[in-house]
């Protein structure tokens, strides 16, 4: 599947495509990959211009130097194009997997954050907390200090977003209704930190599914993402929002769908898109395209009906 995935990244830099993106999970057949560091770093060697990101990353599962080295190479391998996206996680069985503690993790990521920022600095550390202990300074340091954006849901999650991080970039899961009001919340937790509102990046990550014809899509859909959502999701999987907070069901595409995924033909995937453009303000659209079983050939075919028939109307 990486040979795919690479042949997907060049052919989505040669159509223009801003940039690509890796989640973390770990142990879950089929689907996710477990070390999106790694995977960036081969997505680095074979392509000059796009962006990187992780969307998003566990640091919990990780040593501070290590991860601030890591992120350094990224940064050295490809010219500077990397953002680094964290979140607190939340799937019990993965922080059983790595032996790591899932209580504290938030005030975890707290400690963590501005001590990767001295030591992309190139700064001289001398930590000693109650989750980390780094001494000393780390080779090479990044020529630009890469971006760091949060994603999660609840309130204190905003709020670290807001005061310790560049962008809040949300999931793919929440419906408009929950994103007016936690942009609402972000936007005045911004302020209270003092900073710009308007000059804050605003991205966004939505499931999206594209065919030639709107029955296409919708045929991939149900096939694919439904799967993905009923299987994982629904599946016990303690995921905040989905299955959680939000009753939706997890076997019904067109509950799932409303408000929440974008999927059709293109027109159809413009209007969408352009509803929540209108509604939040999004400037980084970040669109998950693969699902479990969907066959490489239709990615292919998605960048080029999204690079030529949507992305256009955006720009």
């Amino acid at each position: 599947m990486f040979a795919e995935a690479l042949a997907e990244v060049e052919l989505g830099e040669s159509l223009g495509f801003d940039s690509v993106w890796m989640e973390e999970h770990h142990g879950v057949r089929d689907h996710y990959w477990p070390s999106p560091l790694v995977v960036l770093a081969g997505f680095a060697s074979r392509t000059s211009r796009i962006s990187l990101g992780t969307d998003i990353l566990v640091p919990s599962f990780y040593d501070a130097v290590r991860l601030a080295e890591d992120v350094a190479m990224i940064e050295a391998l490809s010219g500077d194009r990397f953002t680094l996206g964290v979140g607190i996680g939340y799937k019990p069985d993965e922080f059983q997997l790595y032996g790591a503690p899932l209580e504290r993790r938030g005030e975890r990521l707290e400690e963590l954050l501005p001590l990767l920022r001295a030591l992309w600095r190139g700064d001289r550390v001398d930590h000693d907390g109650r989750h980390f202990k780094v001494h000393g300074s780390i080779e090479p340091v990044p020529a630009v200090a890469p971006p760091i954006w949060i994603g999660g849901w609840g309130p204190v999650t905003i709020t670290r977003a807001a005061e310790l991080a560049d962008a809040w970039v949300p999931g793919p899961t929440a419906d408009l209704e929950r994103l007016r009001g936690l942009r609402r919340d972000y936007d005045a937790a911004l302020s209270a930190a003092g900073k710009d509102v308007d000059s804050v990046p605003r991205p966004l990550t939505r499931d999206l599914v594209i065919g030639a014809t709107d029955d296409e899509a919708w045929g991939f859909a149900e096939r694919h993402l439904l799967v993905s959502y009923r299987d994982e999701y629904g599946g016990g999987w303690r995921h905040p929002i989905i299955g959680s907070s939000d009753a939706v069901r997890t076997d019904s595409l067109e509950d799932l769908v409303r408000d929440r995924f974008i999927i059709g033909g293109p027109e159809a995937c413009r209007r969408t898109i352009r509803r929540f453009v209108d509604e939040l303000g999004v400037d980084h659209l970040i669109f998950r395209l693969f699902f479990p079983g969907m066959p490489h050939d239709h990615i292919m075919a998605e960048l080029r009906l999204l690079a030529g028939e949507v992305i256009p109307a955006f720009r």
